[in-house]
């Protein structure tokens, strides 16, 4: 395949380096007039910015070396939580590397003041100097076209359905579906550089190969991971004598995570219980006042090394929600959800009072979702390395609630959260926290992201003395099945109406 070793996309790269340069500088030119008024080059000390203008040049450096090192030039697929993070890094780094230049060369009368201030308005500049950026890629590049490749209709048109809304966001259009066997189709596709989009089930020879012609032709590969790809991620490599190997470590966290994470997560919680403590009480007692029952709701789930632990919530339901109907899974509009309950969940002040089974120990800030121990038995038999989401604390939010959707399978979740194991660090845990933070206040960002804590959050899949009479459920079927089916049955058995909900 011929590839042009210079393009316009190639100079917009540059141009940005040297863009953003000019936006670090501007922003301590900018900090100098804070701090020392419009006549900051005449002060009582000259050296303030003569010293500043010594270390230019390095700075400059520093900056194309370090954004090119975050791949702040890359603009091919970003999303706007990247421009978030990377905005941050380099702006935290840039600032350190201006500090220890300062010291190193002897450049002490160049204001620390000004270098503090820098920091704040770098974030802005640099975040405002991205964005820009981003909008003009999305005119540089065009849409990419995208195939699937799976082993059947079924499969492939489930794949298309899901992944259809980020399709836009991403310069992407679906072209066409092609299954595996077609080797010639496939390889057509991978010739004209379409984006090449690979179904889970497709059998892992094959998937191989595709992604060996891909590699040949620089095609973009797109990949639902299996447990030991998610394994491989940041592996280490060593070699046994000249034999190059990859050693995959436990799937957990080291003493130094867990003792940082622990510390984190008292701090961060003991401040949040105290800010939010009278908001806490003021919703306990409205709860009181507008239904009957006890303001707090409680229920048993799991965390670290499948231990069973009482997980704390604001009550959002009426008292007497699943007598009706027994076992059901809260929808969108669900009419057992109080009128106060409803902000209480769009708000997500429902979840305060987990801050406390944080301190307690039972959970921590991020991690997987505390799940009840009737889905834990059961996604345990049904998914291949479902136990090793265990491996840590549960968490109030984590990956897989700010990642999936309200519908996200559970297969997929145990993906995110594997993921967030293998990758962890307190700097991810920092960005979760912040999507976490814009989804409750974005109402858009609620609906897809933030469904998952509000699906089977007041759930009871207690047994019924009823149960004999029901059905058997098929061994292969899955468990949202089997809710459903215990669902219109205890509906036909009442001979009530069955609700109008959805499966999470």
């Amino acid at each position: 395949m011929n590839r042009k070793f210079f393009s316009v996309p190639h100079l917009f790269k540059i141009l940005f380096l040297l863009g953003l340069a000019v936006i670090v500088h501007f922003a301590y030119v900018t900090s100098f007039v804070f701090i020392l008024g419009a006549d900051y080059e005449n002060t009582l000390n000259p050296r303030n910015y003569t010293d500043y203008v010594a270390l230019s040049p390095f700075i400059s450096l520093s900056t194309i070396l370090l954004a090119d090192f975050l791949q702040m030039p890359r603009f091919f697929r970003k999303k706007n939580i990247d421009v978030v993070s990377q905005t941050l890094y380099f702006t935290f780094i840039q600032t350190l590397i201006t500090i220890s230049l300062k010291d190193l060369m002897d450049k002490r009368a160049f204001p620390r003041s000004v270098i503090v201030l820098s920091f704040v308005i770098l974030i802005v500049y640099v975040f405002i100097w991205e964005m820009i950026c981003c909008l003009i890629s999305h005119r540089l590049y065009k849409n990419g076209e995208l195939v699937i490749i799976g082993t059947n209709d079924t499969t492939m048109n489930e794949i298309a359905n899901k992944i259809f809304p980020s399709l836009k966001g991403l310069d992407l259009e679906l072209s066409k579906k092609i299954k595996f066997t077609d080797t010639a189709e496939v390889r057509n596709a991978i010739r004209r550089n379409a984006e090449v989009f690979i179904c889970p089930d497709v059998p892992a020879d094959s998937k191989s190969d595709i992604i060996m012609r891909c590699a040949k032709q620089n095609t973009v590969t797109y990949l639902v991971p299996q447990f030991f790809e998610i394994s491989l991620y940041k592996s280490r490599m060593i070699n046994f004598n000249d034999m190059m190997v990859f050693m995959l470590d436990r799937l957990t966290l080291s003493f130094e995570q867990r003792m940082v994470k622990r510390i984190f997560d008292v701090i961060v919680s003991v401040i949040a219980l105290i800010i939010t403590f009278p908001v806490i009480l003021i919703s306990m007692l409205i709860i009181k006042i507008t239904s009957p029952g006890p303001a707090m709701f409680t229920q048993t789930r799991v965390t670290q090394d499948m231990k069973e632990f009482t997980i704390y919530k604001l009550r959002t339901m009426r008292l007497d929600a699943e007598a009706a109907t027994g076992a059901i899974i809260s929808g969108k509009d669900d009419p057992r959800v109080t009128a106060f309950g409803k902000f209480l969940r769009r708000s997500k002040i429902d979840e305060l009072p987990q801050l406390w089974n944080v301190i307690k120990g039972d959970m921590s800030i991020v991690g997987p979702r505390a799940e009840r121990p009737v889905f834990v038995k059961q996604f345990n038999e049904e998914i291949s390395g479902y136990s090793q989401r265990f491996s840590v604390k549960a968490g109030i939010t984590g990956l897989a609630q700010v990642a999936g959707n309200y519908d996200t399978t559970p297969q997929d979740k145990l993906r995110y959260d594997l993921l967030y194991i293998k990758n962890y660090s307190l700097l991810q845990d920092l960005k979760i926290m912040f999507m976490t933070v814009r989804a409750v206040f974005s109402p858009h960002l609620y609906n897809n992201l933030f469904r998952a804590n509000d699906v089977a959050a007041e759930m009871y899949v207690a047994d019924s003395p009823n149960d004999n009479k029901k059905k058997e459920t098929s061994k292969n079927s899955s468990l949202s099945s089997q809710l459903i089916d215990k669902i219109i049955d205890k509906s036909i058995e009442d001979g009530k109406p069955m609700p109008d909900s959805k499966p999470q």
